[in-house]
């Protein structure tokens, strides 16, 4: 698997998990992220879907959308996880809360030293998940 901060890497060659409880944010997420040129892009409605899935697959990903609220699991403690599990991919965090929480998540993912891309505001556009990936 290509590193994701590899600058030369190209887009077909990301391995994307796309985590939203929300069936209409995956499909259109998804739909972008295809737009933009990703191939490879797997969804989890939850958190506890997503780690199973890194669980499974641990080196497999390479990119990761993140909505913050989430039932069950949200996206502050899905990172803690996602942290003790390893991830070493790109992040980027989706969601529906006001820029100052999408600041906190941000400087949160760069405290458990993710290799944090930016956040986005939904709904989400091609232009802006475009200019981080």
């Amino acid at each position: 698997m290509l590193p994701l901060s590899d600058f030369a890497t190209p887009r077909s060659a990301i391995q994307a998990l796309l985590v939203d409880d929300d069936s209409f944010q995956l499909e259109l997420i998804s739909d972008i992220l295809r737009g933009i040129g990703v191939a490879e892009i797997t969804t989890a409605a939850s958190g506890a879907q997503a780690l199973e899935l890194l669980s499974a697959h641990p080196d497999r990903f390479n990119l990761m959308l993140l909505d913050l609220h989430m039932p069950g699991m949200d996206g502050f403690q899905f990172m803690e996880a996602l942290a003790n599990a390893g991830f070493t991919g790109g992040l980027i965090i989706v969601s529906g809360q006001d820029e100052e929480v999408l600041h906190a998540a941000s400087r949160v993912a760069r405290l458990r030293r993710f290799s944090c891309l930016g956040s986005v505001s939904k709904p989400v556009g091609k232009a802006a998940l475009a200019q981080l990936i």
